[in-house]
């Protein structure tokens, strides 16, 4: 039978780089079936296995820090397993791990390796930034690493702060209401773009300045029809680049780069950044109007902890001792019903955390979806079912996490007490300069 790497192990254990592996008949989370079940992924993992080992050996020093991420790592595998294989999209699971997998070799195998130019640059602030900001890219501009491009709002082409040739007209989106110029002072580059529908997706297009005529030039790399990432023109020491940020999470962002070498803009280069993170809840409430509720956040916080590090089935549902398993065994197969909150028929597939009429979720995403999760849970001595998911909208989702608690009476799902617990990026782990993302769009 094959079996999965012992890295799986090993990370669960500080000071221990190796350990025996296990049997995939034993494995548990989405993730492992995922791996033991698919020939590809089961030799990524034994690769990953290789490439952990490796940077453990030549970064003793930082040994601590990649266990760590090592863990955060795992989680987010098996999140992302758990998600798919509960929605309607478990066909794309198998990719979603192997890119999963091979961005994850390629950011152990560069840990060490002085990153090119820009990167460098942005390597180095990073490492000063006093912990992991929201916007990596704005704190930097703060600290005086990076000086960024002014965004200039301009209602028609013919108000734009140049004069643009023909094919350059041509290029320009023609939505003159959502036009910004992109300006950064006395560069020879600039770019004209506007971001379009719920998915932010730029539509952008780069020029070459000489004086106040302006000539199109080909996309810098990093650059697309790009949704949901941050699209940026700046100066870095004495380089002008265009850049670009992907946030995969609040553990996992990446910064790229193209620098202009004065007739066009270079290949990508791309920086990989992994922090650390932590929990906090920031709002709370109990039925009917009672808010805050701490002692359901007391309560339910070492819970969410264990759930962040195993986001699974089976992490956090076994019965307490003194739990009433008929009533929540009940609760269960209610919620599972017809119009019940796991049985997928409200709004955005399942309902909202229930907030009692309380501002506690500060208008964040606060919708369960499909890898929402019960377990049992004893209130006030009263056995519930509780349950925990990411905060959703739509097809969007953040990595915080809804956790609420139910009661079954009179055959009906009566909510108790409810907590919103945001997840905080922490400080830098390491920094990895990594092979470009593909870019389809280009």
């Amino acid at each position: 039978m094959k079996q999965v790497s012992a890295w799986v192990v090993a990370m669960l254990v500080p000071g221990i780089a190796t350990a025996a592996g296990f049997d995939c008949g034993k494995a548990s989370s989405a993730g492992e079936k995922a791996v033991c079940a698919t020939p590809a992924l089961s030799s990524l993992d034994s690769a990953l296995g290789d490439a952990f080992r490796d940077a453990l050996t030549r970064h003793p020093a930082q040994a601590d820090d990649l266990r760590l991420d090592q863990r955060h790592w795992l989680a987010t595998r098996d999140d992302i397993a758990w998600t798919f294989s509960t929605g309607a999209a478990k066909d794309a699971l198998t990719g979603v791990l192997k890119t999963l997998y091979t961005r994850r070799i390629d950011q152990l195998k560069g840990l060490g390796v002085p990153p090119p130019r820009p990167l460098d640059a942005l390597a180095t602030g990073v490492a000063r930034l006093s912990s992991g900001p929201d916007n990596v890219i704005e704190a930097l501009a703060k600290a005086g690493t990076i000086t960024l491009a002014t965004d200039q709002r301009v209602d028609s082409v013919s108000k734009l702060p140049f004069q643009p040739d023909a094919a350059l007209r041509k290029a320009l989106p023609d939505d003159g209401e959502t036009l910004v110029a992109r300006v950064l002072a006395s560069a020879p580059v600039g770019s004209v773009y506007s971001i379009d529908g719920s998915a932010a997706c730029y539509t952008e297009v780069p020029y070459r300045l000489d004086g106040k005529q302006a000539t199109g030039v080909a996309m810098p790399a990093v650059w697309g029809t790009d949704c949901g990432s941050d699209h940026e023109l700046a100066r870095i020491g004495q380089d002008v680049a265009a850049l670009r940020m992907d946030v995969a999470s609040r553990d996992d962002v990446t910064l790229a780069a193209s620098r202009w070498d004065g007739k066009r803009f270079g290949p990508a280069l791309e920086l990989s950044l992994r922090f650390d993170h932590a929990l906090a809840p920031i709002g709370s409430a109990c039925a009917p109007r009672q808010s805050p509720c701490d002692a359901f956040v007391t309560q339910v916080m070492p819970l969410v902890s264990r759930y962040d590090q195993r986001p699974q089935a089976g992490t956090i549902d076994r019965l307490p001792k003194d739990a009433d398993k008929t009533a929540y065994d009940a609760a269960v197969v209610a919620a599972r019903a017809k119009g019940g909150p796991l049985n997928g028929q409200g709004d955005d597939g399942f309902p909202e955390l229930p907030d009692f009429g309380t501002t506690m979720t500060g208008g964040r995403m606060s919708v369960y979806d499909s890898e929402a999760t019960p377990f049992p849970i004893v209130f006030r001595g009263e056995t519930l079912m509780g349950l925990i998911g990411h905060g959703h909208v739509g097809w969007r989702a953040n990595d915080d996490w809804v956790v609420s608690a139910w009661r079954l009476k009179d055959g009906h799902l009566q909510p108790v007490a409810s907590v919103y617990v945001e997840t905080r990026r922490g400080r830098l782990l390491f920094t990895s300069a990594v092979p470009p993302t593909p870019r389809a769009d280009l």
